[in-house]
Formats: structure tokens, C-alpha cells, sequence
């Protein structure tokens, strides 16, 4: 990609970051605060323990 090509496409998407951010960090704080979304985030219930056999000596 030509370098003013690319300077061009960073100074944009700094400008769209700078004109929408606001509305950007809006739309990220409802979608984090809904319900579903903390449904789908919370730990599901609690996890039971795994019990594990342990080998013995048979040669005691």
C-alpha cells in the first residue's frame, strides 16, 4: 500500500474514533449492561469438586 495512502487511512479512522466516540462507548455500555449479556457472562452454577482415588502402596 502507497505510504500517503496509508497515513490517509490512519489519519480517517482517528478522525471516526475522535467524531463517534462517545456514541461508540454508549452503545458498548448498554450491550455490556443488558441482561442477556450479563447472562451470558455470569459463571454458570457452582462447581461441584472432583474427588479423586488415590492409588495405595499394596506392597505395605
Amino acid at each position: 500500500m502507497e505510504p500517503i495512502t496509508l497515513c490517509g487511512a490512519v489519519i480517517l479512522a482517528v478522525g471516526l474514533w475522535v467524531e463517534f466516540e462517545p456514541t461508540i462507548r454508549k452503545a458498548a455500555r448498554a450491550v455490556s449492561n443488558s441482561t442477556i449479556m450479563t447472562a451470558i457472562m455470569s459463571s454458570p452454577t457452582a462447581q461441584k469438586p472432583l474427588y479423586v482415588k488415590y492409588m495405595t502402596d499394596s506392597g505395605r
